[in-house]
């Protein structure tokens, strides 16, 4: 059954759709297809709202530290804020997308309750290191893998090794549900305190919440094509930016205050196309490995460095292959009207948070130079599934076309 048909099913049966029966199967699946064996898993209506519940499990307060990348979405500093902790914040090496460890040691102090570790665009940290070291402090990690498009089974370097990790399943993650997350717990002690969190959800979705998922991903199946994708994208940000649908950020998020509808669980919609998506997910793999190996040898061919997205046991397999250039706003502006897979993770620069309201996610806009830098910069090269070698081809003799490519010293 297609995406298209799932939706159109559940839009003709509300009441199931919203329910949660079909859930923990769907959660059961996740685990054995992405974990590639048996541990316990959660899902949620959002990823954000996965890390959420972990964080409240792990017992934070307005004492408690949480250290976070920089270089993230703005969602994960908001759950942050939300858990009732401080956000922490730590640069991107240079030449690099992910913080190093080097980098959280510095800022660990007495205070430090979670590290969240993250894989940025599915370039894989040394996790195990992470362990050890988070460990021997008794600090909580959390690995951030909404962004791993792996088959873990296939190499060691992807394997999970913090106490808990959460996956995003929105519909620009490497598969997707429209709106949804997962958390997974090699720490077993978190399971049992993360499922009580849960527990205190209401226990059936809202009937119109999960309606509007339902015709947007109808409409999406249905429209959304190669050359449509870019006028539909548009269309969507200005429906968002209107009111008229729940985007990837609601308005209320930004505020003080936690919305009413935040806490909210999977629904059997949601389950329904996670199964379907899971059939498919080891060749989704494989399609993305083959174009970040293509991407990666036509932009070294360029004189583009590519070696920070080198992994130590394995090929990479991207969400998306950055590429950092000068002319950013003309980029975009010229692959949208051609149609090209091509995108950026940060529509808002120099910073992931706006300025306006850095202070309540306690981010002093220029502290990390290094990540508002590459946010200032970075576009990327998508591997989805739709793409095809072709339409990378041009992707890449369009980069060489037009692209200002931004070096170090730049």
């Amino acid at each position: 059954m297609g995406t298209a048909s799932t939706a159109l099913k559940m839009l003709l049966q509300p009441k199931q759709a919203c329910g949660t029966e079909f859930v923990p199967m769907y959660e059961r699946a996740f685990a054995h297809t992405i974990v590639g064996k048996e541990m316990p898993a959660l899902a949620f209506n959002r990823g954000r709202v996965a890390l959420w519940a972990v964080l409240r499990a792990a017992s934070v307060d307005g004492r408690s530290e949480v250290i976070l990348p920089a270089y993230t979405c703005e969602t994960v500093p908001m759950a942050v804020k939300f858990a009732g902790a401080k956000c922490v914040y730590t640069d991107v090496e240079p030449g690099y997308y992910n913080v190093s460890l080097e980098h959280v040691k510095k800022v660990l102090t007495s205070c430090s309750r979670v590290v969240i570790c993250q894989h940025t665009y599915g370039i894989t940290q040394p996790v195990r290191d992470w362990a050890r070291l988070l460990s021997e402090n008794g600090i909580l990690l959390v690995e951030d893998r909404c962004q791993m498009a792996a088959d873990i089974s296939d190499g060691c370097s992807a394997s999970i090794a913090g106490d808990a990790a959460y996956f995003s399943t929105h519909f620009s993650k490497p598969f997707s549900t429209g709106q949804g997350g997962l958390a997974v717990f090699p720490n077993s002690r978190m399971y049992p305190a993360v499922e009580q969190v849960r527990a205190e959800f209401p226990l059936n979705g809202d009937r119109k919440r999960v309606h509007r998922l339902v015709m947007q991903v109808l409409l999406y199946a249905l429209m959304v094509r190669p050359l449509t994708r870019a006028i539909i994208g548009n269309v969507f940000r200005w429906a968002q930016r209107c009111g008229l649908i729940r985007g990837t950020i609601s308005v209320d998020e930004y505020g003080e205050q936690m919305p009413a509808d935040y806490l909210s669980r999977s629904s059997n919609f949601q389950a329904a196309l996670g199964i379907e998506q899971l059939h498919r997910w080891r060749e989704n793999c494989r399609h993305r490995r083959h174009l970040t190996k293509f991407y990666m040898e036509r932009l070294a061919s360029l004189g583009i460095d590519v070696s920070s997205f080198r992994q130590r046991d394995n090929d990479p397999v991207l969400l998306m292959v950055p590429v950092l250039v000068n002319n950013k706003d003309e980029i975009l502006r010229r692959a949208s009207k051609r149609s090209l897979p091509i995108g950026t993770w940060f529509d808002r620069s120099p910073a992931h948070i706006n300025p306006e309201s850095a202070h309540l996610y306690d981010y002093r806009p220029g502290q990390c130079p290094q990540a508002e830098r590459l946010i200032s910069k970075e576009i990327h090269l998508l591997t989805a599934s739709w793409v095809t070698e072709y339409q990378a081809e041009k992707a890449v003799e369009f980069i060489r076309r037009y692209a200002e490519i931004s070096y170090p010293q730049d």
